[in-house]
């Protein structure tokens, strides 16, 4: 197995432990398909846990020590953090721990480790920076011109952009689909945080866009990625951030615009148009409503406007 170099946890665990360990950043890296930034902060936040439980337990961590890592263990960690590193912000905390749930989360799924005591912690509280939605016109700017590349990739990007918009679905989703996925043109299968699988009915415009890549794919089987990098090799979110980067340069769009803007900017939308959060909590697929919930303050200014103009006492 290929080892990342930029990472070496040799130094806190042992063999065993520092082959689990490469063999998740691969996996969240290759097969969840998480933004190079993601990755890398992932990364640094399992080497400073391991940094944490090399000094707990005074030894090289083996697969013994996770398995017996208590509540308490995980409590000292997170004050340790909050002691060692003052300039910590409290996103990044809860990013750290996301970080190594998401490592036991792997490790308890292989069956390499038995032990969930993490997944007790409260998620860290903080105060979520409210997203900035673009409006109709700007999604309509920017998916125009992502198709305007002379070659196939022109078609790719305008149906990735297309896709995430349409079917509000966040970047790793999208790029993780294969053709079997969208075999059924009304229903898109995707599978979401967690590998839950839910169904998002496609609109027409989507359905058109996604036929003409089919042309091209035509020869690829069901199981193929849907979207392909120049190599052949399936798309990775580095490549369609730089995309994303050059298109925002363009249009003269802020660095707040991103692929992940036109998923809540599909929530957004389907809020001002009147659909319940319950509706758009499914299609996003959060596990919680007050996650959803977030996108209400968004649209205030609409709705005071709204208010204004149509209550019969003004």
């Amino acid at each position: 197995m290929q080892k990342e170099k930029d990472i070496d946890n040799n130094i806190f665990a042992n063999k065993e432990v520092s082959y689990l360990c490469d063999e998740w950043l691969i996996y969240i890296k290759e097969e969840q398909l998480l933004s190079l930034n993601t990755y890398k902060a992932y990364a640094i936040d399992l080497k400073y846990f391991l940094k944490f439980l090399n000094e707990h337990y005074g030894n090289k961590i083996s697969i013994k020590n996770l398995e017996n890592l208590t509540l308490r263990d995980f409590r000292s960690w997170l004050s340790s953090q909050k002691i060692k590193n003052n300039n910590l912000s409290p996103k990044s905390q809860a990013r750290s721990k996301a970080a190594i749930k998401a490592f036991f989360r792997f490790l308890n799924k292989k069956k390499y480790v038995k032990n969930t005591i993490i997944f007790t912690l409260q998620p860290a509280k903080i105060n979520k920076q409210i997203p900035r939605p673009l409006s109709f016109k700007e999604v309509i700017n920017i998916i125009k011109i992502s198709g305007e590349k002379n070659d196939w990739t022109g078609l790719r990007d305008k149906t990735l952009f297309t896709l995430i918009y349409a079917a509000g679905l966040r970047i790793s989703e999208a790029l993780q689909l294969n053709i079997i996925d969208v075999k059924n043109m009304d229903i898109l299968r995707v599978k979401g945080k967690g590998e839950k699988i839910r169904e998002i009915p496609l609109i027409e415009s989507a359905k058109i866009i996604i036929k003409q890549l089919l042309i091209i794919n035509k020869n690829k089987e069901m199981n193929s990625p849907l979207f392909l990098g120049l190599k052949g090799k399936r798309l990775n979110s580095r490549q369609v951030q730089k995309t994303i980067e050059e298109i925002r340069n363009k249009l003269s769009l802020p660095k707040t615009v991103t692929p992940h803007a036109l998923r809540h900017s599909f929530a957004t939308h389907l809020l001002e148009k009147g659909v319940d959060l319950r509706t758009i909590q499914e299609l996003l697929g959060h596990s919680s409503l007050s996650t959803t919930q977030g996108y209400t303050a968004v649209t205030m200014t609409t709705i005071s406007k709204v208010h204004k103009l149509a209550h019969p006492r003004k």
